[in-house]
């Protein structure tokens, strides 16, 4: 993978372009005034660690890749688990509530501070659009780059008819798993990036993804947001709701 097209972002300047029209009457980013987006190739780093940290493991069997090592069922999950790496306090929210719920144990509030706060989150905050099924951000491109390289295949699967399937399947090959693995030892700017995942799967084991989607869609900021609109921030609310909670468990700095 060309590493220059690995780092930095792209900042949208005000102007009067125009947001493209996407497939399946989905919108994308790309193009939006006024915002950051991630690049083609940030992206494909965040869809490999996803990949590599959050998918189910997989066997061979029917329509299953040679090689396939894990993968993640429909485009709508992954979507989520991106929506979570992008959106720091959001995951924070979550890390939250699952020690709240007695998911997890009371020392992860210390995970969603380092989240939250540690981690330079503006930096790595991008914000996602409001899509027919909630966040949404076009990811044939960066996709498509990793197929490009053979480091993961996209299968088609719960056919309805001919022309219509229920959802893509997305497989993490060897060579996927061996390159994640790669990034992880060699390039240490992308260790933001993989830890983000990390920190995804504690957070949602044992979610399914209803409850994730329940859980963004419990704030106005995601559910109020119209079709096509960014989805607003709520930091300063989970900022307020870790201090308690860390307070509580008697974690407090």
């Amino acid at each position: 993978m060309p590493m220059l097209s690995l780092y930095g972002h792209c900042t949208y300047a005000p102007g009067s372009r125009v947001m493209p029209a996407c497939a399946e009457g989905d919108v994308s980013s790309e193009g939006v005034v006024g915002i950051v987006a991630p690049t083609t190739g940030q992206t494909a780093v965040r869809m490999l660690f996803i990949l590599d940290r959050l998918g189910d493991e997989c066997q061979a069997g029917d329509g299953v890749p040679e090689s396939a090592v894990r993968v993640i069922q429909s485009e709508r999950k992954l979507q989520k688990l991106d929506f979570l790496i992008r959106n720091p306090d959001y995951l924070a929210n979550v890390i939250i509530s699952g020690c709240e719920e007695g998911r997890l144990p009371g020392q992860r509030l210390l995970d969603a501070r380092a989240v939250l706060e540690e981690r330079e989150p503006e930096l790595h905050t991008y914000r996602m659009l409001r899509g027919r099924h909630g966040a949404f951000e076009q990811l044939n491109n960066a996709l498509s780059v990793l197929r490009h390289l053979e480091l993961i295949a996209i299968r088609r699967a719960g056919r309805v008819t001919d022309a219509k399937v229920r959802r893509r399947d997305y497989y993490l090959l060897e060579a996927g798993a061996a390159r994640a693995q790669e990034l992880r030892t060699t390039e240490p700017l992308l260790a933001w990036y993989d830890q983000q995942a990390a920190y995804v799967a504690m957070a949602a084991e044992g979610m399914s993804g209803g409850q994730l989607k329940a859980l963004q869609y419990g704030h106005e900021e995601y559910a109020g947001t119209p079709e096509g609109r960014l989805i607003g921030g709520i930091t300063a609310r989970v900022r307020q709701r870790l201090e308690a909670a860390l307070a509580r468990e008697g974690l407090a700095a």
